[in-house]
């Protein structure tokens, strides 16, 4: 729960997270960057390589946007090219930028946007139709990945059953209070429920803190899927906010890119939507017209209390609780432009369980005004009131009702559609 997990101040888990986090900042860089230009205006793929030419980890950029690489001091290049017949390979007559020495930074957890601007100056892409220097060759289809990563192949648009040890309470918890170590076992990862089928729409479902996709395993067994395709979401949800919803974004790219699927769709728990709304943001106006409905179930739209608290009283570093303390540069950044008008947005919203810890009206975990966040609701196409509690939700006959009545709500083509 997230009320526990933020007022556990006195826990050992605390100097964990703790040291995890200066662990991030003594052996870990950045390799950021820019495309600042493209002749069609298209996207790109960047794919950094190690110093081998071999493909570690690979971005998609729209012009004038910055991307980022979080890697262990080392040297990297970076190999950016514009896919223009869609095959995922680097052709010759396709322009391409190679930088075989790619400039590496120190680490900047939550960095501001003045700083994020001087970030993405390190390594600036400019692909121009005679930009046809040479080039390792670069491969980036799935199949050719999964066989040089067996990383990749294990958490990457893979089917996986909810009942993985990935998702177990173990796992979760290190997740939350050792994401470094989490990702060094597990990893993010992206996983489906069966082989992907090209006819069903994907639903990408983004837990909370301290969970994992389990959480939506009732939820989901009441869902109407038959033309749905559940994608799971799964992060160490004790890292900043920012770096796990910019690989969301990334993720929900590449599935536009490799599948074209006609719609998608986002779930998002708790401050799973927090997450959820930034990696929306994120897309470019090219990436998210696909993208229709976004609910989000008990979101803390204005933070929670006890990370103020946290961040006030207590002397460690501790970058999620600045994300989630109310006022945060996070969260006003989340409504400092409203989302797309094409995307539908639902907000349901718990409010019982009241925890006597806290002063205001909550959920059990969460305050009711948080949920009801007024920049959350003037773009709320609908709002619920559901009597259940923060996690209670997850499983509530009335939750599923809605969730299908949504996706029922869809019309044939786009959007919009009746209600």
């Amino acid at each position: 729960m997230l009320l526990a997990l933020l007022l556990s101040l006195g826990s050992c888990n605390l100097l964990k997270l703790d040291q995890q986090m200066q662990q991030a900042h003594q052996q870990l860089q950045l390799v950021s960057g820019q495309l600042r230009a493209s002749d069609s205006g298209n996207s790109a793929w960047v794919a950094l390589l190690d110093e081998h030419s071999q493909v570690l980890e690979y971005r998609i950029s729209a012009p004038r946007e910055g991307f980022y690489f979080t890697v262990a001091p080392g040297h990297y290049q970076l190999l950016a090219f514009e896919d223009r017949n869609a095959n995922f390979r680097l052709d010759r007559d396709e322009p391409r930028q190679w930088l075989q020495t790619a400039q590496t930074t120190a680490l900047a957890v939550q960095p501001n946007p003045n700083q994020w601007q001087q970030l993405i100056q390190l390594n600036p892409i400019e692909l121009h139709s005679r930009s046809l220097a040479a080039a390792p060759k670069l491969d980036l289809r799935l199949q050719v990945l999964y066989g040089q990563q067996p990383r990749l192949q294990s958490n990457y648009l893979q089917p996986i059953s909810l009942n993985d040890v990935r998702f177990d309470p173990q796992s979760v918890s290190l997740g939350a209070w050792q994401p470094l170590t989490f990702i060094q076992q597990f990893g993010y990862g992206l996983y489906l429920l069966a082989p992907w089928d090209k006819d069903k729409e994907p639903i990408f479902l983004v837990h909370g803190i301290n969970s994992s996709p389990r959480d939506w395993q009732e939820l989901l067994a009441k869902l109407d899927l038959r033309h749905f395709q559940p994608v799971l979401f799964h992060y160490p949800s004790g890292l900043p906010l920012n770096n796990s919803a910019y690989l969301l974004s990334v993720a929900m790219r590449d599935v536009q890119l490799r599948y074209g699927p006609r719609r998608m769709h986002i779930f998002a728990h708790s401050m799973g939507g927090l997450l959820a709304r930034r990696a929306v943001q994120q897309l470019s106006p090219s990436d998210d017209q696909r993208l229709c409905l976004f609910i989000t179930l008990s979101t803390p739209w204005a933070g929670h209390p006890s990370a103020a608290s946290g961040v006030r009283d207590v002397p460690l570093d501790i970058p999620l609780w600045r994300d989630l303390a109310p006022g945060s540069a996070y969260l006003q950044r989340l409504f400092a432009n409203p989302l797309p008008a094409h995307m539908r947005q639902w907000l349901l919203v718990s409010y019982s369980g009241n925890n006597s810890l806290l002063p205001t009206p909550n959920d059990g975990v969460v305050p009711l005004a948080s949920e009801l966040d007024n920049h959350a609701q003037d773009e709320a196409e609908q709002l619920f009131m559901l009597a259940e509690d923060h996690n209670s939700i997850l499983s509530s006959s009335r939750s599923s009702q809605l969730l299908n009545r949504a996706l029922a709500s869809l019309p044939s083509k786009g959007c919009r559609g009746k209600n």
